[in-house]
């Protein structure tokens, strides 16, 4: 079993790489009240405190969000120059303090700034570091890994909001803020001093638990190359403009969801049940995909996920029966969950690990900005082609170019 010092973890018998699995899911989960699920739990007391306006909330949060993501490069360059555990060590500490000072917010500006502060904390640093952290410690298993720690992540995050929202109604708004400040205080600080390790080298371990045993491939990514090469090569870019697409198109839809099932006749109510399709499909794009991402063909991945977003939008926009509006959810459930897990695979497949964090937070960037995109322009595509299902028709466009082109310019094909 594992032993535990001042420094962290000794050695233990078992190879740890699975327990890195298991806390980065957790540290993953404890993110929540600084993402969006945990934010919609105070969004009408926090309008109503200030004396203000849903829309001027909506628009502070969005100021905070898109200001917080072009924080995540350097963020993502600093995890890399001091390493997992002492970076949640530090990320711990100023999340913590960013929520509690949620309580005491007396002005809609003074709001924006914190917003900043928790979605930088949380949405982004928090995660960011939990992903890398698992990263180092999984060659040919990476895939498995990642995929497994961003489905029990989902899992855990999705009881966020409910807990939030029991103490709110218990103690208040403001001071459930400072009770979840306490408990993500106690919990990742523990989680970092006394769990993560940086590589299994700190152990005397090997990624993988020493040998890929009996895999097809191994990724030779221990160096790795520059940050400017990277982000001159085709590869890093295709990888973008996927998860871009990806960003956009699903959360304008999921943004939207009312919107677009009621033009099928579905109330509010039938419209939020198809959620749950959507996080079976979101588990287990997360495992197929991250499954995939270990094996030959992975660098097709890319084109596989554009594909089904595709399928998707034509799904969403041209099917009628409840069996479409099923599989129509299922599919947008998968896109999420297997974008994130060939994103998180093939970022060190094709550029090492050694400025993992910086590139992790450049495509996070992009994600982050093309997700504030998504619901203005499905509304304005609503507009402009007369129903939100005739827009998701001509939307599909998009991702059927990228399908073809992540085929011919496939990452890692030169």
């Amino acid at each position: 079993m594992i032993g535990t010092s001042g420094s962290g973890p000794r050695s233990p018998d078992a190879f740890y790489g699975w327990w890195m699995v298991g806390l980065a899911s957790l540290a993953g989960a404890l993110t929540g009240p600084g993402q969006s699920i945990g934010v919609s739990v105070f969004r009408e007391s926090i309008a109503e405190d200030l004396h203000t306006t849903d829309t001027a909330v909506s628009a502070a949060y969005l100021v905070g969000t898109l200001l917080a993501s072009m924080t995540l490069p350097r963020i993502g360059r600093w995890v890399d120059e001091v390493g997992s555990r002492r970076a949640m060590t530090i990320v711990s500490v100023a999340f913590s303090l960013a929520l509690a000072h949620m309580a005491i917010v007396g002005h809609v500006i003074w709001l924006a700034a914190w917003f900043l502060g928790i979605r930088m904390l949380g949405q982004g640093a928090l995660a960011l570091v939990a992903q890398v952290s698992v990263t180092h410690w999984f060659d040919t298993r990476r895939g498995l890994a990642l995929g497994m720690t961003m489905t029990f992540t989902a899992a855990g995050m999705a009881v966020v909001p409910l807990l939030l929202s029991l103490g709110a109604s218990a103690w208040g708004a403001r001071s459930t803020w400072l009770v979840a400040a306490a408990i993500i205080l106690v919990a990742v600080l523990a989680i970092a001093r006394l769990g993560i390790v940086d590589q299994p080298e700190d152990l005397g371990q090997a990624r993988d638990g020493g040998g890929g045993g009996g895999r097809e491939i191994s990724f030779q990514v221990d160096q790795g190359i520059g940050r400017s090469e990277v982000l001159r090569s085709a590869s890093f870019w295709m990888l973008a403009a996927v998860a871009s697409a990806n960003s956009v198109l699903i959360t304008g839809m999921v943004f939207h969801q009312t919107n677009v099932l009621g033009e099928l006749g579905y109330s509010n109510t039938g419209a939020a049940a198809m959620f749950l399709p959507q996080a079976i499909g979101a588990i287990a794009g997360g495992l197929t995909f991250g499954w995939a991402c270990d094996h030959r063909g992975r660098f097709l991945m890319p084109a596989a996920v554009a594909a089904l977003l595709a399928a998707g939008c034509l799904l969403g926009g041209l099917g009628s029966s409840s069996g479409t509006v099923f599989a129509y959810s299922i599919v947008l459930g998968v896109c999420t969950g297997g974008g994130a897990a060939v994103n998180g695979t093939l970022l060190p497949a094709l550029f090492g690990l050694r400025n993992i964090g910086t590139l992790t937070g450049f495509l996070k960037v992009i994600s982050v900005m093309s997700t504030a995109i998504g619901p203005l322009a499905f509304s304005i595509g609503a507009d402009v082609f007369g129903t939100y299902r005739g827009a998701l028709v001509v939307f599909g466009i998009w991702p059927a170019v990228l399908v073809a082109a992540a085929v011919i310019w496939r990452p890692g094909r030169a």
